[in-house]
């Protein structure tokens, strides 16, 4: 524990991870806003979907054009800018009465998140100091715990004071942003990247390691899209579960990976961040397997704690990993790995969804079981790709 503390002397890791939080905290509301749009605001389920469809679109392609923007210049500014459109987009849903306007303020939410993500990202790297995994996994866990609390705020304050209650974004992020405007001159002292030869930066991108990680890092977007979707719909259709309790369970999901996120930084420092990844893998396949095939509740209970183990024990290191292959294009890659792998997810579950209205829901957690295989091999690859760069 000194060893992080040496490695993290300053708390700028906490105030992104604060950012974090509101941006993804918007982004989880949105959806829990969808029911009250649907009946309070007269919506059918496919123009309520749209929105989340609209935001996690605008958010996810337009995040690498950030990280460009973030290479080429540092501006933490735009995370200030980011958790405010966040905030405020989410905001404006419950006051606006015309669709198409609801849709443009989904977007403008997505946007928000994709100004947060690429310089955070890159941020949470350079002030992470000797210790980048760590600062990764802190800032990582504001993503985790923004996912848990935006839909318990939104939930809360439209109950308490109808649609208009989605105001409350505002109260949240408006501030976060001034406090964030506030660190900016020493955002910007931490430079673009770190200090090594400016005329060697190009002949140390290694772009074909990057998305070896790539690859790992989309299918853990796949298992996390696919367990959240469908496992609630397995227990309700296998145990007989009330819809509240299994969806319930997803929550105890997020809550067991945000404990591994917040550890995998210190589980780097014992094991190297490709071995994690092979773990993380393993682990996933053999939890589903034993999932999908037990009959005991208790059990397949303990088996989707250790798939969400595995599924985020290694996430925030192999961001890191993947930004340490593009040392001058950090906010490129911190909007590839936060923005397009996380979207792959988001692409997949519906094709997923088509395979569990023909087949069953069974095979579709078999199949998240034989994606875990692909990222086992993308892990290989980066383990054999990390020997040999030592």
């Amino acid at each position: 524990m000194s060893e992080s503390r040496k490695s993290l002397p300053n708390k700028l890791p906490y105030l992104l991870m604060g950012g974090h939080i509101c941006v993804d905290a918007s982004q989880a509301g949105l959806a829990a806003v969808l029911p009250y749009l649907v009946l309070d605001g007269g919506l059918t389920y496919a123009a309520a979907t749209l929105l989340v469809l609209a935001s996690n679109i605008a958010s996810a392609v337009i995040q690498p054009l950030f990280g460009w923007l973030g290479d080429k210049k540092a501006r933490p500014w735009l995370m200030a800018v980011g958790v405010a459109l966040a905030g405020a987009g989410l905001a404006a849903i419950g006051l606006l009465k015309s669709y198409w306007l609801i849709v443009a303020a989904a977007m403008v939410s997505g946007i928000g998140n994709a100004m947060l993500h690429p310089e955070g990202g890159r941020l949470a790297n350079l002030v992470g100091g000797n210790d980048k995994a760590v600062s990764m996994s802190v800032f990582s866990v504001g993503g985790q715990v923004g996912f848990c609390v935006g839909p318990i705020i939104s939930v809360a304050a439209i109950n308490a004071f109808g649609l208009a209650g989605t105001l409350v974004y505002l109260v949240i992020c408006l501030p976060y942003a001034a406090l964030l405007l506030v660190f900016n001159r020493r955002f910007l002292s931490f430079g673009l990247r770190e200090q090594v030869a400016e005329g060697v930066q190009a002949a140390h991108d290694r772009w074909g390691a990057f998305w070896v990680v790539m690859g790992a890092l989309s299918v853990r977007s796949i298992v996390f899209y696919g367990v959240t979707s469908f496992v609630p719909l397995f227990m309700v259709a296998t145990f007989g579960m009330e819809q509240g309790s299994a969806s319930a369970l997803i929550t105890v999901f997020s809550l067991a990976g945000a404990a591994a996120t917040a550890m995998s930084g210190l589980a780097s420092h014992k094991v190297s961040i490709p071995a994690l990844m092979v773990g993380g893998f393993c682990l996933i396949g053999s939890a589903m397997l034993v999932f999908v095939f037990c009959h005991n509740l208790a059990l397949c209970v303990a088996m989707l704690m250790l798939i969400a183990v595995g599924t985020n024990i290694f996430n925030p290191p192999a961001v890191a990993l993947s930004q340490s292959y593009l040392p001058a294009h950090l906010g490129m890659a911190s909007g590839l790995s936060f923005g397009v792998a996380v979207a792959v997810g988001g692409v997949v579950s519906p094709l997923l969804g088509t395979v569990g209205d023909a087949v069953g829901l069974a095979p579709v957690l078999l199949l998240l079981a034989a994606f875990s295989f692909v990222g086992l091999i993308c892990s290989l690859a980066t383990m054999r790709i990390e020997k040999k760069r030592q």
